[in-house]
């Protein structure tokens, strides 16, 4: 669970204004409670104060029991409980008259008067009893079944934002069938139509592309297979020998822009493999489909590069072979070297500096004109993107009139 995620503040303030109201009805009922023993004390004093003027003035009351119960005092009955609090209570205060001696008692939270004349006694208890106001506990009551509710309302309201979550994931993972249409009218089902929306017209765009991709690729297909087939017919074999050449290397093309397609849409799976780092220079030296003179005298590979590399064949190929290919059509010398140190690959080219910050040439569809004249076009677009699909990175570098591209393979998918 993410430790900063909203359903988690959203809980903590909850329980916080849950503590909080908890705390606040808890010393309002304690204030009342202790406004209500107070007023039972002060009634057993008017009522003590009152008796002792009466008998000053020679008046005397016609029932005694009735009188206290005027002041809210009832005889207790129970020898028992008389019994216990007499032993066990505590006694607040005390008044003694020529008539009586009074005391005032506390016991399991009530308040007792106790009237002893040296003759007889009596024990009187208060009818208002320290007890929790009702009507703050109705109050109480309904606030915390408000917060309750809000809280289960926002809580429901943001809850389908991890269903959301999980839906972005998998689009992102490239799941184009992704459903995350919301029938609630807030703002988070809102965003979620909206996404949910979008992604359809993402996905329509990405079929109508592959559509179209794909259809002239197999058009493309066509003429080329029946202009090899020309080729073969053709007595002149050097001419033979160049067509078929230029037809293998469209196929060539074509085959790498359906990879190229899948890469940059995200929809390849790696096909990782222990390979020799050599083998895979010879594959990319290879698509680079150049004659034998041409690729001695414009392709030098310098160091030792017979060491283990788990990659994808193909595509790693394809990478270095863009690396390459770009090295010669923008080398002074129409020659690309290629060296090796520890596990690192170096693809170097003689040339002048770049006209922009190397960043921008990994864009894609970079142009000749925005390059002043070094236009990279999609090639190192494409080897940023396999490069990063092994986990590796490309690194350049500009030293002494050369441009150098290094792949350290220690860092990535080494055997």
């Amino acid at each position: 669970m993410i430790k900063n995620s909203i359903l988690n503040k959203i809980s903590a303030i909850f329980f916080l204004s849950l503590f909080l109201l908890a705390m606040f009805f808890a010393l309002l009922l304690e204030h009342q409670s202790d406004k209500n023993l107070e007023n039972m004390k002060q009634r057993q004093i008017q009522s003590v104060n009152y008796l002792l003027v009466m008998y000053r003035n020679n008046v005397q009351p016609g029932d005694i029991e009735e009188y206290f119960n005027n002041f809210g005092l009832k005889k207790v009955s129970s020898k028992h409980l008389r019994d216990s609090v007499l032993e066990r209570g505590v006694v607040i205060f005390q008044k003694l008259s020529p008539i009586s001696r009074f005391s005032s008692i506390i016991y399991n939270d009530r308040y007792y008067l106790f009237i002893d004349n040296f003759e007889s006694s009596v024990l009187l208890e208060s009818q208002d009893y320290k007890n929790f106001n009702e009507s703050l506990w109705v109050v109480f009551v309904i606030a915390l079944l408000i917060l309750l509710y809000m809280y289960v309302s926002i809580f429901k309201s943001i809850a389908p934002l991890k269903t959301l979550r999980s839906q972005i994931r998998k689009f992102a993972c490239g799941d184009l069938n992704i459903e995350c249409k919301s029938e609630s009218n807030d703002e988070i089902g809102e965003v979620a139509n909206e996404f949910d929306r979008a992604v359809k017209k993402i996905s329509d765009l990405v079929n109508a592309r592959q559509l179209f991709l794909r259809t002239i690729m197999h058009e493309l297909k066509t003429p080329i297979g029946k202009g090899r087939i020309v080729a073969e017919m053709l007595e002149d074999a050097t001419a033979k020998k160049r067509l078929i050449g230029v037809f293998g290397r469209l196929d060539l093309l074509i085959a790498e822009f359906s990879k190229i397609e899948q890469i940059t849409s995200k929809r390849y799976d790696l096909n990782l493999k222990e390979y020799s780092l050599l083998h895979v220079i010879d594959q990319a030296v290879d698509l680079l489909m150049l004659d034998e003179q041409k690729k001695e005298e414009q392709v030098k590979v310098e160091g030792d590069f017979d060491f283990k590399v788990t990659v994808d064949f193909d595509l790693m190929a394809l990478a270095l072979k863009n690396l390459m290919d770009n090295a010669m059509k923008h080398s002074l010398s129409h020659r690309v070297y290629i060296k090796s140190k520890d596990q690192t690959i170096i693809i170097a080219n003689e040339g002048e500096p770049l006209k922009m910050a190397i960043e921008e040439y990994f864009q894609p569809f970079v142009s000749g004109s925005k390059a002043c004249g070094s236009g990279l076009g999609l090639g190192l677009y494409i080897v940023k993107n396999i490069i990063a699909q092994h986990g590796l990175e490309v690194v350049y570098s500009y030293e002494e009139g050369f441009h150098q591209f290094s792949i350290d393979f220690a860092k990535g998918c080494v055997a």
